[in-house]
């Protein structure tokens, strides 16, 4: 039997530009699958998917962006969800005129026009493409297993230490490692490193296992907090520190700048901090769990499954 409607998914991951637009667009593409979509994957990187995609993802490789419009026509679909590491503009006007609807996730639109916006942070804001937009806590793409948690327990004294900066290949994690070993040698550290090849399983079940999170500024921060997991964040990128510093912000860890002077001592007291603190990290987890429900993917797909039965 047909899928009841079709939409695409268009997302790439690598050692480069890391993992969250794969494993959030895995997220939805699982919400949907749920509602009954038949969905196409478009990505240049089709060793970098998520584990566990449902059996209505029908993986198609490009090239390169040159080959979309031709893959959309292809499969008759019309609704493209686009989640580019980098956004070109005039990609998306040309798609739009020729009659896709295209919804945009991430934050940085690059003066892209899409038809939604599906921002992904713990502030809810407006798009600054004055687009319709889903936004805040409620829609943060997530994986089911991060859905309904019930509330963290929380060790007198932390003993366990999930280190994961992401897929990215950087020189920051040997660092950390040296760190851990040389302050903290009682601590038990489930180290993850770059990406390879082969699918890629989410961190939930790592994240729960674990007392406290030394993370990059990237999407795992949104799994942190609906699993409830105090974490040190530790922004390798420029479009990192605005999301870190949401995460402190909203109670949820502590936020270090690894290019700053002072910073293996900062990290070593906020580290010593955390793993003694257990009426802090209570509150981090309570708050995190409070904040970020787990749901996002099933709200978005929802929408999107609205719009295209709509027909808009």
């Amino acid at each position: 039997m047909a899928p009841p409607f079709k939409i695409a998914i268009r997302a790439d991951g690598s050692k480069l530009i890391g993992l969250g637009h794969v494993m959030r667009c895995g997220a939805l593409a699982n919400a949907l699958a749920e509602i009954g979509a038949g969905i196409a994957w478009l990505t240049t990187t089709p060793q970098h998917l998520p584990a566990g995609l449902s059996h209505a993802v029908e993986p198609v490789r490009l090239d390169n962006d040159e080959q979309l419009a031709d893959a959309l026509t292809a499969r008759n679909i019309h609704h493209l969800v686009a989640d580019w590491h980098r956004t070109d503009p005039q990609r998306v006007h040309s798609l739009r005129t020729n009659g896709v609807h295209i919804s945009l996730v991430g934050n940085f639109l690059r003066d892209a026009v899409p038809d939604l916006h599906i921002r992904q942070g713990f502030l809810p804001g407006m798009s600054p493409s004055g687009a319709p937009t889903l936004s805040g806590p409620k829609y943060l793409l997530l994986p089911a297993s991060c859905e309904a948690l019930p509330p963290r327990p929380v060790a007198a004294t932390a003993r366990r230490v999930l280190l994961s900066l992401g897929g990215t290949d950087s020189p920051l994690l040997a660092r950390i490692r040296d760190r851990l070993a040389q302050g903290f040698p009682a601590i038990e550290v489930d180290g993850r490193g770059p990406v390879g090849n082969g699918p890629i399983p989410p961190l939930t079940e790592a994240m729960r296992r674990a007392d406290i999170g030394i993370l990059a500024g990237g999407t795992s921060l949104h799994e942190a907090a609906a699993t409830g997991l105090p974490s040190l964040c530790l922004p390798i990128a420029a479009n990192q520190f605005e999301r870190a510093g949401h995460f402190e912000s909203a109670g949820l860890g502590i936020s270090l700048d690894p290019a700053d002077p002072g910073f293996d001592q900062q990290f070593d007291t906020a580290l010593a901090r955390l793993v003694s603190d257990q009426a802090g990290r209570q509150d981090m987890a309570r708050t995190g769990q409070a904040l970020v429900d787990g749901g996002g993917a099933r709200r978005v797909a929802t929408h999107l499954a609205a719009l295209i039965t709509a027909g808009t």
